[in-house]
């Protein structure tokens, strides 16, 4: 419990207020990664005797990335991970995922201290360790990922003792099993709470932005179309990140092409439409921003009426190179695309995939790999014949460390509604094909495939000497009607440090535009400049918490109540004065901790 004194201006007086706050601590964990597409951090795969262990190849299991451990192992020998390390911290859990190939038999273990002492996971000791969170047993289902969890405090490890290897002790016969994602994860208690508005409140939507990318089942780059508010473009990957367990949003003054359109500044922004959207509950991010001149962000929502168009229209085109024949040190590496048939009117984006275990005689739709949010380039209005380039050098130069092939995804999810069309490996001529150039060398496309949704979920386009792009919507996002804009923070830099905003719109943004606001919200100071922004949404009712203080409320018949989806934004501009006299060397940063929704059961 922490006594906090406030000082809040309302209406241009000062309220002095003592307040009891619960300190609500989020923990991002300590980690050492393991085994994360290849043995790091002096880690190698290991067995013993007739045992193997390698890495997946195509159309293998894979859990995370590219690539995954395959333990064959029989007649009680083992084989998995060599370690050989000493737990790094005071209390370590060790964390992989497991996938068991259907009819294998044996048993998950690990080895401990100079004399390899063998730990075997199994009921006599399941309460030091757990699978899918639950206390650890062998009767777990086949052909799917789980996940497990050592405590290793439990046991009774000796000071500067190693843990000298994870994997499967075999059967009579042989097992095959996988093993992805392992780490060396620091335990804590973990500190939780319920919002501090009244109500049987159930967790339904949860990222503290602990992966090395953004989470593609919970956000993409945008809203429901590209553009953002202000005067910066959405600039994707070069100002969207995320890193040792933050979102990063960048803004900056630079020159920025988008279609036919230049922007002086670029900007992020991205949201869960058509990943999460929810009708009432209670909203909560824990955000830092930079007090500067011009700087924009924003913690809101948008009303989505779920209507996206038809999945039988959609297409998207997958790309895939091998590696295998560049030199180790990649100094450059340009995608090149030629567009066969476009209108004016098109978009695509080029990104990466979260995995290469796909092929082009067997993907589908339904078999795609997932891809990663944040873009490589996007690009409005490509003519036919153009070129489209991407420069992917930091990326190729990962994937050839890692021993995996590059793997990229061409995606419309902008509401163009534009078929795009370009010329796959299958192309008559030779010159018109994708190619990626590394180190000046033309390296030539492994696999491209076309997939497509909806009532063609199931079938293969991977022969096609063309490969499609399109996205389709329907009528989905407003603000008329029962659709309302939920402003939980705004900030704009010419209000100088410590203060933020809250508002309602509504009816559109033209003359019929409606809104109500609070006024400017003073912050207390807190040690690192991070702050709790939440709001408690419930019929004909808005309230608006800062660090765990109800700071406005708004009563109305019209307050919103479709369903509506999270947006985190760093624009530039806005109003007040902000968009003029910005300086010449402009950057500013917003830094995401978390985002949590929860859903009121009563």
């Amino acid at each position: 419990m922490k006594l906090t004194l406030k000082i809040r201006r309302i209406k241009g007086k000062f309220l002095l207020s003592f307040y009891i706050l619960l300190v609500v601590p989020h923990i991002s964990y300590a980690s050492t990664v393991l085994f994360d597409d290849y043995p790091q951090n002096g880690t190698s795969l290991w067995s013993t005797s007739s045992s193997e262990s390698s890495l997946t190849q195509i159309d293998e299991p894979v859990a995370d990335g590219d690539k995954a451990i395959v333990m064959s192992a029989h007649h009680w020998t083992q084989s998995g991970l060599r370690i050989a390390q000493v737990p790094p911290y005071e209390d370590t859990i060790l964390e992989a995922k497991i996938y068991r190939k259907s009819g294998s038999k044996g048993t998950l273990m690990f080895r401990r201290g100079e004399n390899s002492l063998k730990i075997n996971l199994d009921d006599s000791n399941s309460e030091f360790w757990t699978i899918n969170g639950e206390p650890g047993h062998n009767d777990y289902s086949d052909d799917t990922w789980h996940t497990i969890q050592i405590h290793l405090k439990h046991f009774n490890l000796n000071e500067g003792e190693n843990v000298l290897a994870l994997g499967i002790q075999g059967p009579y016969g042989t097992g095959i099993f996988y093993m992805d994602s392992v780490y060396f994860k620091e335990n804590k208690s973990i500190v939780t709470t319920n919002p501090p508005a009244p109500g049987n409140w159930v967790l339904t939507f949860e990222d503290d932005f602990n992966q090395n990318t953004l989470n593609p089942d919970k956000w993409k780059v945008g809203k429901q179309y590209l553009g953002m508010s202000g005067i910066a473009a959405n600039a994707g990957s070069e100002n969207i990140s995320v890193e040792n367990g933050m979102l990063i949003f960048k803004a900056e003054r630079e020159l920025f092409n988008q279609g036919d359109k230049t922007h002086h500044y670029k900007g992020a922004e991205i949201s869960t439409f058509g990943q999460f959207r929810q009708q009432y509950g209670y909203f909560e991010a824990k955000i830092k921003y930079d007090s500067i001149h011009g700087t924009w962000p924003a913690f809101w929502l948008l009303a989505d009426k779920g209507i996206y168009g038809s999945d039988t229209y959609r297409r998207q085109a997958l790309l895939k190179f091998s590696l295998d024949d560049i030199s180790d040190t990649v100094d450059s590496a340009l995608l090149k695309l030629k567009v066969s048939k476009a209108t004016n009117k098109s978009s695509v984006a080029v990104h990466k995939t979260l995995s290469s275990d796909w092929s082009q005689s067997t993907v589908t739709w339904d078999t795609k790999p997932k891809i990663d949010p944040i873009w490589f380039t996007h690009r409005y209005g490509a003519s036919s014949g153009d070129i489209i380039e991407v420069d992917v050098t930091d990326y190729i130069q990962k994937q050839k460390n890692a021993g995996s092939d590059a793997s990229f995804a061409l995606v419309d999810n902008y509401m163009r509604k534009q078929l795009l069309e370009i010329f796959s490996n299958e192309a008559e001529n030779s010159a018109d094909r994708p190619v990626l150039v590394v180190n000046d060398t033309n390296i030539g496309i492994t696999d491209d495939a076309t997939v497509r949704g909806g009532e063609y979920a199931k079938e293969n386009y991977g022969e096609e000497p063309i490969i499609l792009v399109k996205d389709v919507w329907g009528d989905t996002s407003t603000t008329f009607g029962r659709g309302m804009e939920f402003d939980i923070m705004e900030y704009l830099g010419v209000w100088g440090g410590g203060v933020s905003w809250a508002a309602l719109h509504w009816d559109g943004y033209g003359s019929k535009h409606a809104s109500v606001e609070s006024d400017k919200l003073y912050l207390n100071e807190t040690e690192d400049d991070f702050h709790l922004f939440g709001m408690h949404w419930a019929p004909n009712y808005v309230g608006m918490y800062i660090d765990g203080e109800k700071v406005w409320e708004h009563e109305s018949e019209r307050i919103g109540s479709l369903p509506s989806y999270v947006i985190l934004s760093l624009q530039v501009g806005g109003w007040d004065g902000n968009t003029r006299n910005i300086d010449d060397d402009f950057v500013a940063t917003m830094l995401v901790d978390y985002v949590k929704v929860w859903k009121n059961q009563e």
